[in-house]
């Protein structure tokens, strides 16, 4: 029987090199964090931006940018 983790393992390992290496960095900055990057109260605030439509679309790194600006991480 394939455990959960060996099954994401798998389907990482399907993906291009490119975002291999992306979400390993991505697992890695999680597992030397805690659960969450954000506070409650900083969530609240991406929740408010993202539920309000604007009709601003941003790359991800513009909005990994910000919210380093924001939330100093």
């Amino acid at each position: 029987m394939t455990t959960r983790i060996e099954a994401v393992i798998e389907r990482l390992r399907a993906l291009p090199e490119a975002e291999q290496e992306m979400l390993a960095g991505e697992i890695e900055d999680l597992l030397m964090e805690p659960a969450s990057l954000l506070t409650v109260e900083q969530w609240r605030e991406v929740e408010v931006e993202i539920d309000t439509d604007d009709g601003v679309r941003l790359s991800h790194n513009d909005v990994m940018g910000r919210m380093r600006v924001r939330f100093g991480r």
